[in-house]
């Protein structure tokens, strides 16, 4: 594993050394590159230029992030951290719906934001 560590420096210094200058030459990416000249800009780019987009990678990784609640919980001194929440949620099932509409608003809200822009 320690591996790892020592080749995704090594991945990240071979693109930005040999890759990059070589990638922001072709002409099918110079528009890419000319809009993402700064970090977030090449998160935005990266992304569509798309909200919904974004918000769809938030969701799958808060989903991917709650996988790995129980574990965390335990190695932060809180081994009944999940039994916690599961007698919340058995005890008020409205929070899921809560969330769940919580989820739906902000999806409608992104996709409503990217139909304006492609309608102006």
């Amino acid at each position: 594993m320690i591996w790892v560590l020592f080749i995704i420096p090594g991945l990240i210094a071979a693109y930005v050394v040999f890759a990059r200058p070589v990638l922001k030459a072709l002409p099918a990416l110079k528009r890419f590159y000319a809009e993402a000249d700064t970090f977030w800009g090449k998160v935005w780019a990266l992304f569509g230029r798309s909200a919904t987009v974004v918000w769809s990678f938030v969701v799958a990784a808060s989903s991917v992030a709650f996988d790995y609640v129980d574990p965390l919980a335990a190695l932060l001194g809180a081994p009944d951290f999940k039994n916690q929440v599961m007698t919340l949620l058995k005890d008020n099932p409205q929070y899921l719906g809560y969330f769940a509409m919580l989820v739906s608003g902000v999806t409608i809200v992104a996709r409503l934001r990217s139909i304006a822009k492609v309608a102006r």
